[in-house]
């Protein structure tokens, strides 16, 4: 019998490369978020969701936004009291700004308190009244599919930004498998923003439709 066919199909190989694009990698996160969501339901996983998307906006793309939300509130409140008690609002001067221009967060303090709150979503979705079987309506796994792909780009993309912040700062000198993960990866910041508003948008009409629904489990 001839057996030299064997020798075709090597046993064993001392390297082997594997190369994957940026763009793979995401969708290979966001298809294992997907995947949990879809197994949890959009009710098991909710909780977690709108703490990362918290999270997302007061630490990693709204930091900027917030410090300029804060100083404009506080720069007009004597005029929105003057309305209030209905005297002429023009008739009031501005304060100076709360948070002076070019003001920055810590890094660090951002980075931390991001995982904080995303503990947070794991803490507070053990007791959540809207929890429920996955099973319990049709389009709870489909939500749920969305959402936990939605949430894993959230977590990744945070993490872009972080390390990206970190390199810019003086950083990122290091040379190790994670390190290049996270050079490959895409910013998906421009995306983020229309994702999360289509998340509130089937949020509000899931509210308004299924209200007496949400709260029983």
């Amino acid at each position: 019998m001839n057996y030299e066919w064997l020798t075709l199909v090597p046993l064993a190989q001392a390297v082997i490369t594997l190369s994957l694009s940026g763009f793979a990698l995401l969708v290979i996160f966001m298809a294992v978020g997907g995947y949990g969501g879809y197994q949890s339901g959009i009710r098991n996983i909710l909780t977690i969701a709108l703490w990362s998307i918290i999270a997302y906006i007061t630490c990693v793309q709204g930091g900027n936004a917030l410090v300029d939300l804060v100083n404009r509130f506080w720069e007009n409140s004597p005029r929105i009291v003057a309305f209030a008690v209905g005297s002429d609002a023009n008739a009031v001067a501005r304060l100076d700004p709360l948070i002076q221009a070019g003001f920055q967060v810590p890094l660090f303090f951002r980075f931390v308190a991001f995982i904080v709150l995303v503990m947070f979503g794991f803490f507070f979705n053990r007791k959540a009244a809207w929890k429920g079987p996955a099973s319990k309506e049709p389009l709870g796994k489909p939500l749920g599919l969305f959402v936990g792909a939605l949430t894993a780009l959230i977590w990744t993309n945070a993490t872009v930004v972080f390390w990206s912040e970190f390199k810019a700062s003086g950083g990122g000198s290091f040379d190790n498998p994670v390190t290049n993960v996270l050079n490959t990866l895409p910013d998906a910041s421009l995306l983020l923003p229309s994702l999360i508003a289509v998340f509130f948008l089937i949020l509000v009409i899931l509210v308004l439709f299924y209200f007496p629904k949400v709260w029983k489990p």
